[in-house]
């Protein structure tokens, strides 16, 4: 309780002395026009490194983690539409990780889309181990306080009925909690019991747990004792000890780090963290304006998606304006030089992207005004039978696609009309179709010109009189 003391007055606790920090010690609050300077230049660097499969990763791996990491990060700016988004969100369905970080980010984000999780949700939990429903990093590992942390909040976020957080309360977190108020990797509440370096608390798994205490909090389990006669437990208690704990990582140049030392990925948790306890606390613009000087000059953080994406979720919710309707954010098209009133179908070739029509395929349907049409999509690449249905862009006016994807209508006004549609297969694996109707000016009903009615006449005339000769000699014969 002395530590949360200590830093409501903006002191730190150090060797039992209190030493006064003055506001300017810190990085200073970035104004509105940094952060939408800093995160526009963050999503164009994303939109630029995305990968031909949908994904974004470092070469090194972790492509589930940070494709989900984007997508948070691109619908906290307001952007839920558009191939990229749309491509990722198809990667991310069709991925199969192993790791419980993996699966609970996958679970998450996709949840938030709208997609059906269901079967994510029963993997996840068969990978619980007998210890008080608690997770690994990996399935038959050891016990995790982050790991569990992650997916437990997950399982109560998207599954109304999870009731195995009840075992985990009692048996892993509120034991767990240090008496600095964090919480450790691994490792048991005696240090006799467990290496120093696995129970000492640290940002990231004390970040991870935040959550969990809030939610717990939130379903009507405040307050708690997990034996009868014990200790009573209070989440809001536990969790602003964990920001307590948090704070005392607050470094000078406005960043969060373990070890003296600011990292990204520390500041990016710990501010999602505390301002989900204390959306006002004076930590998060010192957090913001850490992000805002540390970020690239290409735009990213570290040349890392993962952590390109946290920072931009530590920046307030935004709609972006996406004047062409294609889901990129003019703000954006202007970092990429590009005009924000057309469509961008693709980034240029070469930036990781499958382009279409350059190294992806790309449907291209003929069409004529005030002439009825049909043309039937084939499916690929999946399990048939298959459905299709619009995922972004328009068709043109007076046809429509049906979900077997059959396009059919009557075209009522010439031009180019791309669109992106969603296919889903039997076994719900999905994928995207990009298309384009070109529709012409309309055609003359016969090939030949029609002639006027005397022209008709003489025509007939010439005809009868040819006949004529011709039974005439036949005759002769």
């Amino acid at each position: 309780m002395k530590m949360v003391q200590c830093f409501a007055v903006r002191m730190m606790c150090t060797a039992g002395t209190l030493v006064l920090l003055s506001a300017s010690a810190y990085a200073s609050t970035p104004t509105s026009q940094q952060i939408d300077t800093s995160r526009a230049k963050g999503l164009a660097w994303l939109y630029q490194t995305q990968k031909g499969d949908g994904s974004w990763r470092l070469s090194a791996g972790l492509p589930v983690q940070s494709t989900s990491a984007v997508l948070n990060a691109m619908m906290k700016s307001g952007i839920k539409t558009g191939r990229p988004f749309y491509s990722g969100v198809a990667y991310l369905a069709n991925a199969q990780p192993s790791s419980t970080d993996g699966q609970s980010r996958q679970i998450d984000t996709l949840y938030a889309v709208g997609n059906d999780v269901t079967a994510l949700m029963t993997r996840l939990s068969a990978q619980a181990t007998a210890l008080n429903n608690s997770w690994g990093t990996l399935p038959g590992y050891a016990t995790s306080v982050a790991d569990t942390s992650m997916a437990a909040t997950t399982m109560m976020n998207t599954n109304a009925g999870y009731t195995g957080w009840q075992n985990i309360v009692c048996g892993i977190i509120a034991l767990q909690q240090r008496a600095s108020g964090g919480w450790s990797y691994t490792g048991s509440v005696s240090s006799g019991n467990a290496p120093t370096s696995t129970s000492a608390a640290s940002i990231l798994p004390t970040a991870m747990t935040i959550p969990l205490v809030l939610k717990i909090g939130s379903v009507g389990f405040s307050s708690f004792q997990c034996v009868s006669g014990g200790p009573t437990y209070s989440t809001a208690t536990m969790a602003a000890n964990a920001v307590a704990f948090l704070k005392t990582k607050l470094n000078a140049d406005g960043g969060f780090g373990d070890n003296g030392t600011s990292g990204v990925l520390e500041t990016a948790m710990a501010y999602l963290a505390i301002q989900a306890v204390n959306p006002s606390d004076a930590s998060l613009g010192n957090a913001q304006g850490y992000l805002v000087t540390s970020q690239k000059s290409d735009g990213s953080w570290a040349s890392d998606p993962f952590q390109t994406a946290l920072a931009l979720q530590a920046y307030p919710s935004t709609t972006l304006v996406a004047t062409a309707g294609d889901g990129m954010p003019d703000a954006v098209k202007a970092v990429l030089g590009l005009s924000t009133g057309t469509p961008s179908r693709g980034l240029q070739p070469g930036n990781g992207q499958s382009v279409a029509g350059v190294n992806k395929p790309l449907v291209t349907i003929a069409a004529y005004v005030s002439q009825a049409m049909s043309y039937s999509i084939v499916g690929s690449g999946g399990t048939s039978p298959y459905q299709f249905t619009l995922a972004s862009g328009s068709l043109p006016p007076g046809l429509s696609i049906s979900s077997s994807g059959v396009v059919s209508g009557t075209p009522t006004a010439a031009g180019p009309y791309s669109f992106t549609l969603q296919q889903t297969d039997a076994s719900s694996a999905l994928s995207y179709v990009d298309a384009q109707v070109n529709v012409g000016a309309p055609q003359d009903v016969a090939d030949a010109p029609t002639l006027p009615e005397w022209g008709a006449i003489l025509m007939g005339l010439m005809l009868m009189t040819s006949m004529a000769i011709s039974e005439r000699k036949r005759r002769g014969r």
